[in-house]
């Protein structure tokens, strides 16, 4: 049972992370890149430990969760690695890239999750899980190709620090269910984002002081650009890291990942309520993706039926 709420919640995560890129590339006409991945985090921090200490009143953690400091340095480096390098490059990768390229790389998290898992973290990976990742992966470019022939995919440099920051991402998804192992997942979210929230306001400081980012951050007047500014703060960053590290504690890294190869499609959909009608590569491009997901549960289900080994692999 606890499983398939795990799914719900990353189809639900799926569908707001679909709005990250159009949010965040909207905020960067306003804010350097800097100060965005530091701010989104920094402000859902205190949301975070709100919401922790009135889940703790109610139901007092176990000796093991209580323990924040038994996990010591490695707190710190799921922090700074995990998070501060993860906003820090994805949000300057989207500054420095194509939205709708930013929306196509995400579709390579699964391969990069199953290649962080494997050479990382030695987890062994089935091959019939292969042919599902491809598809999902294919599904998720061709939903968000558009076919107009301009040059919607020219090197800008921000593609590389996109597939950095998935890389730390899928890092941090199995390291903090490792490390952190008995600690309940609004805990984790809510410690790792604050030592996170350190190593971001560090890198601010640092891009002030060779004049990257100014200070002080320029304002907007706009009430809808601090309207989607908390949209991004409290439900993309505080909720939507919560339900990705409760996601990942029931289904493991690699089958979180596939989930989101359905953001493109939630893009897609913004993009037709706003009066831009889906082309038919895009729908079929989003049939492949459902489809690839469904058929990554099925291979992933029978290979841990089958290979104990593999079970115990992903255990550990």
């Amino acid at each position: 049972m606890t499983k398939w709420i795990g799914y719900g919640g990353l189809v639900l995560l799926a569908l707001l992370w679909g709005t990250m890129v159009p949010s965040v590339a909207h905020l960067l006409l306003v804010w350097d890149p800097y100060f965005l991945a530091a701010f989104r985090y920094i402000g859902a921090v205190p949301l975070m430990w709100l919401a922790l200490k009135m889940v703790e009143r109610r139901v007092p953690p176990a000796a093991a969760e209580a323990r924040a400091s038994a996990t010591g340095w490695r707190i710190w480096l799921l922090g700074f690695l995990g998070i501060a390098f993860y906003a820090t490059a994805f949000t300057v990768g989207i500054r420095y890239c194509h939205p709708v390229t930013a929306a196509i790389l995400s579709a390579a998290s699964p391969v990069v999750a199953v290649l962080v898992d494997r050479f990382v973290f030695r987890i062994p990976v089935d091959p019939r899980m292969l042919p599902a990742i491809v598809l999902a992966i294919l599904g998720g470019c061709l939903a968000t190709v558009h076919f107009d022939g301009g040059a919607m995919f020219d090197f800008r440099g921000g593609e590389l620090l996109i597939i950095a920051a998935i890389a730390s991402w899928s890092w941090y998804s199995t390291a903090a269910q490792r490390w952190c192992r008995g600690w309940g997942q609004l805990r984790i979210t809510t410690v790792t984002m604050t030592t996170g929230s350190v190593g971001l306001g560090c890198v601010y400081l640092v891009a002030v002081l060779i004049g990257a980012a100014p200070f002080p951050p320029a304002l907007s007047a706009e009430p809808l650009d601090w309207a989607i500014l908390a949209w991004v703060t409290a439900v993309l960053v505080a909720f939507g890291v919560y339900l990705w590290n409760f996601g990942v504690k029931r289904t493991g890294v690699v089958v979180a990942s596939l989930y989101l190869n359905l953001v493109p499609i939630v893009a897609i959909g913004i993009f037709a309520l706003s009066g831009t009608v889906p082309s038919w590569p895009q729908v079929i491009g989003g049939i492949l993706v459902i489809l690839g997901v469904a058929l990554s549960e099925w291979a992933l289900l029978k290979a841990r039926k089958q290979d104990p080994a593999l079970r115990a692999a992903r255990s550990t």
